[in-house]
């Protein structure tokens, strides 16, 4: 395969191509293409409970491993960024534990070893592809099924702690949230997993005390005795109820932080916070049913985003765009981010429903709602509403960096260097290249491509739309479809583990695409040997007579060697080059034939 490299300077005009820069060109930004974020949390629940999205129960590990890889693919097609994979569902885990048994849902057999750690695998997976890893906990529940059958570990907190529980008319179990003791051990399950593992973050669901559900009414004296010993001070249960979530929170939370400071913490509760607010919205509520104050952790910076989940539609008594309005003015006043959660189960939904739902959240991205989590990843595979279609081709057209936290200590990386690009003489595939700072160790990296109409100085001159590539190789091949016809310019950053971003790459652009592909047709070039110890030789077959001019230019962008400028004859030309004391390291070798410009990279040993 032949490529092509384009290397030109954001100055070459001024500077008469003295100051050759690697790197490339592309793309040309619709209205829509604007309007795109350039960093956006975008995120997936992937459900492990009941084997609802993964894994196949039972299935050998290499199964297992290849559907997670399968689903993860599916994911980031869509260019969505984030993936909350539930790891604990009933006081078990989907990773090696010291505290509680192995899932049942991974074996069909609680206690039993997989053979493999799927937490460190998805880990593992998920970062390959540039996406973010958060473990999602369901904190309290301890069994997921009331049926008989199902025969628990030994160490599992129904056998070891049967006085932690409380149990109701239903059949389900839960820790009880009003012993400190359990909220400690809580905590302790959050540290361990922060600690071991290198998630991005951990991630609280909507389940603390009972739902309502059937006949069931909800909690009612089923705590009675432990707020006798524990709510001294309390005038009311329901107070003494939050109140235990609420220190279930904060704790979880100085977990998080203490064991891996660039994690994030979060929690989706329930998407109504009490009946009535905001005006218009009726329902049930988190606050008066299942005891969440979600205004709380807010408030108290608990948290470091909540995603609410708004799972209805727009317009009607639980309206979406009131919700989102109202809870993203609290995460705004609070300063901490929102990330609205949507249900892509609903059947009764349009195509359109959830892009417009998540329209609405970019529309407030001024007020901290910055970015969605979707409900639940089968969905998605399966394209359910065509959501997959839409999201790849529309909403999601272009990837997006999660946003940072500016309320997380750390330091930026340093910014790649030596971009360069690539053209394929036969495809027009444009290939980018580029080097990590070596000042750069973070193993969670993540680079961010940019296309810019004008050179940029710096990020805040980047327009939203621009981005093109989250990838976490030094390259990225951009198909031929996609490439612009006309010059742009480009750059790259990195992320770190936290998405703090370094500053800008080298900028360079490209001239016209189509005329470097004529002079490809028209003069077949080759360069050997490339790499190269003494000699280098270049063969121009040229179609006609045409001023040719061959420089060899370092990295610095400084011409290093002038091998020819002159007029040739139309016909076969073999043009040499030599190294005379030249350095080992990669060069430019710039053709110039009649104004236009081809760069060929050659390398000296």
């Amino acid at each position: 395969m032949k490529f092509t490299s384009l290397i030109t300077s954001a100055l070459s005009f001024k500077a008469k191509y003295l100051i050759i820069l690697f790197i490339l060109c592309l793309q040309l930004t619709s209205v829509f293409a604007q309007e795109l974020p350039n960093r956006e949390f975008r995120g997936v629940w992937v459900a492990t409970v009941s084997n609802l999205d993964w894994p196949q129960q039972g299935a050998s590990a290499e199964t297992q491993k290849t559907a997670l890889r399968t689903l993860f693919d599916k994911i980031k097609e869509a260019n969505l960024n984030v993936v909350f994979l539930q790891v604990r569902t009933e006081c078990d885990a989907f990773y090696n534990s010291g505290k509680e048994p192995w899932s049942r849902f991974l074996t069909g057999q609680q206690g039993v070893n997989p053979g493999y750690d799927p937490l460190a695998f998805a880990i593992e997976e998920a970062h390959k592809r540039g996406l973010e890893l958060h473990a999602w906990i369901n904190p309290f529940r301890v069994n997921s099924s009331t049926s008989s059958s199902i025969v628990y570990a030994s160490n599992h907190v129904s056998k070891a702690k049967p006085e932690w529980l409380l149990s109701f008319s239903t059949g389900k179990k839960i820790l009880n949230p009003g012993i400190p003791e359990v909220r400690n051990y809580i905590a302790s399950v959050v540290q361990e997993i922060a600690e071991n593992y290198a998630v991005d973050g951990i991630h609280f669901d909507d389940y603390f005390y009972p739902y309502p559900e059937n006949n069931f009414t909800g909690i009612t004296t089923e705590d009675s005795q432990t707020y006798s010993q524990f709510g001294t001070g309390f005038t009311s249960i329901g107070d003494w109820r939050r109140h235990n979530i609420n220190e279930t929170i904060r704790l979880a939370n100085e977990a998080v932080k203490n064991a891996r400071p660039t994690a994030r913490f979060g929690v989706s509760p329930f998407g109504i916070w009490k009946n009535g607010t905001p005006t218009g919205i009726t329902g049930m509520d988190a606050y008066s049913a299942i005891y969440a104050d979600a205004l709380n952790w807010l408030e108290n910076q608990y948290v470091d985003y909540l995603s609410p989940q708004l799972y209805w539609a727009i317009g009607g008594s639980q309206d979406y765009r009131k919700l989102l309005e109202w809870w993203s003015d609290k995460a705004y006043t609070s300063s901490r981010h929102l990330y609205a959660g949507h249900a892509l189960y609903k059947t009764t939904y349009s195509e359109q429903e959830v892009p417009n739902q998540i329209n609405i959240t970019r529309q407030n991205r001024h007020k901290n709602a910055l970015g969605d989590v979707l409900y639940r990843a089968t969905n998605l595979k399966d394209n359910a509403l065509n959501i997959h279609t839409l999201l790849q081709n529309t909403t999601y057209k272009y990837p997006a960096a999660p946003p940072a936290m500016n309320w997380k200590n750390g330091t930026p990386p340093a910014a790649p260097q030596a971009l360069t690009a690539a053209i394929n003489e036969t495809t027009g595939d444009i290939e980018f290249t580029w080097q990590r700072n070596p000042a750069n160790s973070d193993t969670h990296k993540r680079y961010v491509l940019y296309t810019s109409a004008t050179p940029p100085t710096s990020i805040a001159e980047i327009q939203d739309g621009s981005v093109r590539a989250l990838e976490v190789a030094e390259s990225f091949t951009m198909a031929a479809a996609d490439v612009p016809p006309n010059a742009s310019y480009w750059v790259v950053t990195e992320l770190n583990a936290g998405n703090l971003e370094s500053e800008l790459s080298n900028v360079a652009t490209v001239g016209n695409v189509a005329s470097i592909r004529n002079i490809a047709r028209e003069s077949v070039l080759k360069v050997y040997p490339n790499p190269a110890t003494r000699v280098v030789y270049l063969d121009l077959k040229l179609k006609r007579n045409s001023l040719v001019k061959v420089e060899l230019v370092a990295i610095d962008g400084k011409v290093r060697g002038r091998a020819v400028q002159k007029r040739y004859e139309a016909g076969n030309h073999t043009i040499t080059i030599n190294r005379d004391k030249l350095p080992a390291g990669i060069y430019a070798l710039v053709i110039n034939i009649d104004r236009q410009r081809v760069t060929k990279r050659v390398v000296l040993k």
